[in-house]
């Protein structure tokens, strides 16, 4: 075979993706991923989903444990543990097991450590990963249980609800959601497509544009649109 022709055998495939692709979207707050190779990671032993039920709720408990002696961050503790990639999601990947497991006494244990870790933690969370920011609306009721309770423990607020948030909720007190579920979806948000200002003017008319219709004064009726 002539050399040139096997060097050409030889190249590697050449990127046939459009070069100007738009890139995925991502939060504005989540760092570039040069920046998040640099982020703190825990190196922990790998979980078996294997074993039978017994076995999983032991191995989740000394994987917590091993998490808790080699970090001071709850954020990383989180993460590593009871978050969406963490060990106790790997070892009871069925939804029911899973259920089942927080219900029990293992994972209030681990709980325990995390909250354990909170209190000793005076890193800011952002110093483990990206925070990222919710609004919501409640009613100046619950704002005021809320402060109230928040003076009571010695927290903020902001505290007081993180803790709220880490807790399991029970599907009895989930309330059913009626018609459409309202306001931003959860995840990254695109930018809107920008209309034409000429465009975007002209519909705004067409929208409020209201029919009217007027008696002449031989009874002829005139139907017409006020713009």
């Amino acid at each position: 075979m002539p050399e040139s022709l096997h060097k050409e055998k030889n190249q590697p495939p050449t990127d046939t993706a459009a070069p100007n692709a738009d890139p995925p979207l991502r939060y504005a707050s989540d760092p570039s991923p040069e920046q998040a190779a640099n982020l703190p990671t825990l190196e922990l032993s790998r979980p078996d989903p294997s074993g039978d039920y017994a076995d999983r709720c032991k191995q989740a408990l000394l994987l917590a444990e091993e998490a808790f002696a080699k970090t001071g961050s709850w954020v990383i503790f989180f993460r590593e543990i009871l978050g969406v990639e963490g060990v106790v999601r790997q070892l009871f990947p069925d939804d029911q097991e899973r259920a089942e497991f927080i219900d029990g006494p293992e994972h209030a244990t681990l709980r325990e450590m995390l909250a354990a870790i909170r209190s000793q933690d005076q890193s800011k969370s952002d110093s483990a990963e990206p925070e990222r920011m919710i609004t919501i609306r409640i009613p100046r009721s619950l704002h005021d249980l809320l402060r109230e309770e928040s003076e009571g423990c010695e927290l903020s607020i902001n505290k007081l609800c993180i803790t709220k948030l880490l807790q399991p909720v029970d599907p009895r007190f989930i309330p059913e959601q009626q018609g459409r579920r309202r306001g931003r979806r959860p995840g990254p948000q695109g930018t809107r497509p920008r209309q034409d200002a000429s465009g975007g003017a002209r519909q705004t008319r067409e929208a409020h544009a209201t029919t009217w219709s007027r008696t002449t004064g031989n009874g002829q009726t005139t139907h017409g649109q006020n713009s």
